[in-house]
């Protein structure tokens, strides 16, 4: 007889985990999660190689505007972590400049920090006037906010390199709530020296102790341990309904359950969930996102003092890299450095064909450049790690097709949730407070 769940929860990342606690938290129990790989945690993925703790889905901090969630998240936790002060940069022309750019103008020569400073009066002027026109789309918006030379300096380039599009695909819906407006007076003060500090919300940040990033999905799996049923290796094939019911296929089994809580990548769901999208389920496959690499290496010697790294230099092959071991001191052996760095492909076909050896000798001529490591003999360990998805694109096509396939889906109880499930850049704290919310709509649903 067919086994039947309150909540089948298809993907086993931070969105899929903290949905199973919230749910048993408040009291639902009978629920099921799939996991299509091996292991739990997605991009919250940590690996320890010769007493080296590496994050290998990219550099994540925990850090959140709402104090309620951020007192969440340290509490689940439960003490094993550590405070920082941020203290990041941008690698522009041999300078390691202050991030936000436009908070760090003081570190650049005299004559390009006028030119970033007349630029922005100029176009906050303009703005304040009339004179230039709404921007449509973040390429416009970038200029419209920033001016000509911050944006070329600097943002233009760096997320050029990070996208691998043409920045006037993107829509104003990626500028919405995740990249701030700066005021003008900081702008000033930063150009005269004076310091002051952009995006604030994650000025003071957390990080685990002890395990790397993937802490925090072992916290979350020791409260749901022998309460939820995690099944990892299982595909999830189809969902189809049945009367009023869901029947989830997975490799080897089917369930039935009320509700689905989906939140595995939605452009390769078109088969999957046919069966409730009809035609409208060929459309899936529009939605776009990077591939990422990230590399992991460990090395003898100190590093900088820095947390992460901004790289807009073409010539460099990595946009971003981060001293894992400034994050927490447990994550390299002593007097030695965890590093990562972060590449994106502007294609899976590209992320396939990778030769991992030329790419790995790239990534190490790019450090080599900066300086963080002398020579390729320097480093102890070090570890290629692919994401076929990784930064979700927003652009027209993204808009169109979850406005349609979202309300379709939430009528016939599938709920879509995460990065992936809701094709939406999301911070670890906007997953768990979403999570929350999910919880507590089914909750309501079955009193």
């Amino acid at each position: 007889m067919m086994k039947y769940y309150d909540v089948c929860i298809v993907g086993g990342g931070l969105a899929g985990i903290s949905t199973a606690y919230y749910l048993l938290k408040y009291g639902v129990k009978n629920v099921i999660l799939f996991e299509a790989s091996r292991n739990v945690g997605g991009l919250l993925r940590s690996m320890v190689i010769n007493g080296y703790t590496f994050d290998i889905g990219g550099s994540h901090i925990i850090f959140s505007k709402d104090s309620s969630t951020l007192r969440e998240i340290l509490n689940i936790l439960n003490g094993n972590y550590v405070r920082h002060r941020r203290n990041s940069k941008i690698y522009i022309d041999g300078r390691y400049v202050k991030y936000p750019f436009e908070n760090g103008l003081k570190d650049l020569p005299p004559e390009k920090r006028f030119e970033c400073l007349r630029d922005i009066i100029e176009i906050y002027i303009k703005r304040l006037k009339g004179e230039v026109k709404e921007p449509r789309n973040f390429l416009e918006w970038l200029y419209y906010v920033f001016g000509n030379c911050i944006v070329n300096t600097y943002l233009k380039p760096y997320n050029e390199k990070l996208w691998k599009i043409d920045l006037s695909e993107v829509t104003l819906e990626w500028v919405q709530g995740r990249v701030p407006t700066p005021p003008i007076e900081d702008v000033m003060k930063a150009a005269v020296g004076l310091d002051t500090e952009g995006y604030k919300h994650q000025l003071n940040f957390y990080y685990p102790l002890r395990g790397g990033i993937e802490s925090l999905i072992k916290s979350l799996i020791n409260e749901i341990s022998g309460k939820v049923m995690i099944k990892v290796k299982s595909r999830v094939r189809r969902v189809r309904l049945d009367d009023n019911d869901l029947i989830v296929e997975v490799s080897d089994d089917e369930v039935r359950c009320k509700y689905v809580v989906y939140t595995a990548p939605l452009n390769e769901s078109a088969n999957i969930l046919k069966d409730v999208l009809g035609g409208m389920s060929r459309e899936l496959s529009l939605l776009r996102s990077v591939p990422l690499i990230v590399t992991s290496i460990g090395f003898g010697g100190s590093s900088l003092p820095y947390h992460w790294v901004y790289v807009p230099q073409k010539d460099i092959i990595f946009h971003r890299f981060a001293f894992l071991s400034n994050y927490s001191p447990l994550n390299a052996p002593k007097n030695c450095t965890a590093l990562i760095t972060e590449t994106s492909l502007s294609n899976q076909d590209e992320l396939r064909s990778l030769n991992e050896y030329t790419f790995l000798r790239k990534v190490v001529e790019g450090l080599e450049y900066l300086r963080i490591v002398k020579s390729e003999k320097d480093i102890e360990v070090y570890n290629i790690t692919k994401w076929f998805n990784a930064y979700v694109i927003y652009d027209r096509v993204r808009s169109e097709v979850l406005s349609k396939a979202k309300s379709k889906l939430l009528e016939n109880n599938i709920i879509l949730h995460g990065r992936f499930g809701l094709w939406e850049y999301l911070n670890m704290d906007a997953v768990l407070s979403k999570s929350q919310s999910i919880a507590r709509f089914i909750l309501s649903k079955s009193e």
